[in-house]
């Protein structure tokens, strides 16, 4: 029989309680909800009448290869959003899975790639000033907040206005 639980950690109630104290984690998550509703309002801009589709029901994913067939992102921004929905898979599908620097690292540099821009470039290309002065929840920060200003930036070139209700 195969073991379902390889390579996971099995919950016990201190474990369980243990995972409410990862700020990292609630703020990744968070962010990738963020840069979610930003693409949703990308892709608002470029729908017709003739679309009849709902947004909220396609996965990630499919609202990143959208963005990207309609013009709206280009390849090396649809590589740092899947990035970072693979990412966000990976934690929230195995419980206590750890994030850590060298995977927050390898994101930024992603993003930098992918045209979010940095008011520090040590952020992405100096790994050992990286993770002393940002840590992994310092780069979190950065990439979400900087991530959502470049997708607003581009939503502004196609005559859209970044907006949270």
């Amino acid at each position: 029989m195969k073991d379902h639980w390889k390579d996971r950690v099995r919950p016990n109630l201190n474990h369980i309680l243990s995972l409410f104290d990862r700020p990292e984690l609630g703020a990744f998550i968070t962010g990738h909800l963020i840069l979610e509703s930003v693409l949703v309002q990308l892709i608002e801009l470029k729908l017709t009448y003739k679309d009849r589709i709902n947004l909220f029901d396609m996965s990630f994913p499919s609202k990143v290869n959208m963005a990207k067939s309609r013009g709206l992102i280009d390849n090396k921004m649809s590589e740092f959003l899947i990035a970072v929905n693979t990412i966000r898979n990976h934690l929230a599908h195995r419980l206590g899975e750890e994030m850590n620097f060298k995977m927050m690292y390898s994101l930024v540099q992603i993003a930098h790639r992918g045209g979010v821009d940095f008011s520090d470039d040590t952020i992405h290309s100096d790994k050992s000033s990286s993770e002393e002065w940002y840590g992994a929840g310092g780069i979190i920060q950065e990439i979400f907040q900087n991530a959502a200003f470049a997708l607003a930036f581009i939503m502004e070139q196609h005559g859209g206005e970044f907006q949270f209700d």
